[in-house]
């Protein structure tokens, strides 16, 4: 717990300067519920809602109404609760998964030590990222059997680069109840966002995609398919869609064959490494090898072999 401790200690004072928490996105949620709609401010560059650090406001937007109760908030007093949420939601994620597949409480500890002190926490703490947030909401489904943790995992798709996956997970597993109670959050968050900012909804639908196209320099990430950046210019919007296809068709292909798992951890763990192959993401994003992580304890008495594989598979992410 000490060594713990000190070694977090260096991300508190990260957080806690100037720079610190800069893709925490608490300005255009501020600008929401000034009645601004952000993703057409900064779409269009007219100065109403002004950019601030680096939150460049793509995700969805029931992500920023359910950051209403930070508006209201000092910047530095809101990132640290959000710094301490989350690191409740990244513990909490380790435990209940280690609890649901029965790994003992020394390895649980082991696990949650390991990635509380893993360069990929805290970076993704450092920037007040909301990858952990995502990640949490996922995992539900694979804990929890119930109604609530269906609708709660659909906050993940608040940031629809890594939540497309579980609403492909939950089409072809033909879990068709609990694909539909997790389009309930980005459905509410949609309506009063448009309420709020007085949009067009059909406009406003298609508006996160629209800032992303323009904003995002994810693409230029390296994934599965990166070498077809090479065919187009950068300035050529077709480059987006002849990334996407093969990465759609290989994501259908492939988790299919994970609907057919008997196990959920691996279920989940193989659908986050799909998702971070398959996408091009930042380094931050990689706070999604914690399933795998799990995963390879849980295999340590079972088969050392593949304990060694997604072990030193996952550290090597």
């Amino acid at each position: 717990l000490t060594i713990l401790i000190i070694s977090l200690k260096p991300i508190v004072f990260e957080v806690l300067s100037e720079s610190g928490s800069s893709d925490f996105h608490l300005y255009p949620a501020r600008c929401l519920f000034d009645g601004i709609n952000h993703y057409e401010s900064y779409i269009n560059r007219d100065g109403k809602c002004s950019f601030f650090m680096t939150q460049y406001g793509e995700y969805a937007q029931g992500f920023y109404v359910l950051l209403f109760p930070f508006t209201f908030l000092e910047w530095k007093i809101a990132k640290i609760i959000w710094f301490v949420l989350n690191i409740c939601m990244l513990v909490l994620t380790s435990y209940f998964l280690c609890k649901k597949y029965q790994i003992n409480k020394i390895y649980t500890s082991f696990i949650i030590f390991l990635i509380l002190s893993s360069i990929i926490t805290k970076a993704t703490l450092s920037m007040g990222q909301q990858a952990i947030f995502i990640l949490f909401f996922m995992s539900l489904p694979f804990i929890f059997n119930s109604k609530l943790s269906s609708i709660l995992s659909g906050f993940s798709y608040f940031k629809y680069s890594i939540g497309y996956g579980l609403f492909i997970f939950f089409l072809f597993s033909k879990n068709y109840k609990k694909l539909i109670y997790s389009l309930i959050p980005c459905f509410i968050g949609w309506i009063i966002y448009s309420l709020v900012t007085t949009t067009n909804p059909i406009e406003n639908l298609f508006q996160p995609i629209e800032l992303t196209l323009i904003n995002s320099s994810t693409i230029d990430q390296y994934f599965l398919f990166s070498f077809m950046k090479f065919f187009f210019n950068d300035d050529s919007s077709l480059k987006y869609i002849f990334l996407l296809i093969p990465s759609l068709i290989l994501n259908i292909f492939i988790i299919n064959k994970i609907t057919k798992l008997n196990n959920g951890l691996q279920k989940l763990s193989c659908l986050s490494i799909l998702i971070l192959i398959s996408i091009p993401h930042y380094p931050h994003d990689y706070i999604l090898i914690v399933p795998l992580v799990i995963y390879s304890i849980y295999c340590f008495p079972i088969n050392k072999l593949l304990f060694r594989i997604n072990f030193f598979g996952a550290v090597y992410f």
